[in-house]
């Protein structure tokens, strides 16, 4: 097979459901940086496929025929760590999410959000870095700040939770009545901490972090 074009993300779709799935696949191929090489319906089809068609990212149902997503993830993790996985469910759970992780998925994202969430997704985890669907991610950090001994405030904490989940400075200010000056001072010292770039950069390492936490 020829190489994928270097400027391109390839992907591999899999989802039991066809309309689901076939309706996805519609999704990424809209996306210029995007190219979908394949589709599959249940987890032994993806290792195949996986091994044929070496896409450099899979998206995948938690649920599928013969093999989970989870299991997917797992012998995923083993065989080609370099292909970056993302699980795609209509589940919103925490232990689902932390078992994803745990077993090598690089993105968690909600069938209830924006089809395009998945495109950010398969962005980030290419890139190396870590997605969690914005709806998830606060109580992914908090649960993860709760176990762990921290590295942040949790002042700064509280306001990396809020960027995390989409929020503003300003609505972060709001929320934890606090002034935007200040909330820009927690996030500086949070990026001071965690020698992040950038606010992006901040939340991805942060939640890697807590993840080793």
């Amino acid at each position: 097979m020829e190489p994928h074009p270097k400027n391109r993300i390839s992907c591999l779709v899999a989802d039991d459901h066809v309309l689901l799935r076939k309706a996805l696949v519609e999704v990424l191929r809209q996306e210029p940086d995007i190219e979908v090489i394949g589709e599959a319906a249940g987890g032994e089809e993806v290792l195949a496929q996986v091994a044929r068609r070496r896409p450099q990212a899979v998206v995948l149902d938690a649920f599928m025929p013969t093999l989970t997503g989870i299991e997917v993830c797992q012998q995923l993790a083993a065989s080609d760590p370099e292909v970056a996985v993302v699980l795609y469910t209509g589940y919103d759970d925490l232990d689902l999410l932390e078992r994803a992780l745990d077993a090598g998925a690089k993105g968690f994202v909600l069938k209830s959000g924006q089809p395009s969430d998945v495109a950010r997704a398969l962005r980030v985890a290419h890139s190396g870095q870590v997605y969690v669907d914005a709806a998830m991610a606060g109580a992914l950090l908090h649960r993860r700040f709760e176990r762990s001994d921290p590295l942040l405030s949790k002042r700064e904490h509280e306001v990396v939770t809020l960027l995390a989940e989409g929020h503003t400075t300003e609505e972060t200010a709001a929320i934890l009545v606090l002034s935007p000056a200040t909330v820009r001072t927690y996030a500086e010292n949070a990026m001071h901490k965690l020698e992040a770039r950038n606010r992006p950069h901040l939340i991805a390492k942060y939640m890697r972090l807590g993840l080793l936490g």
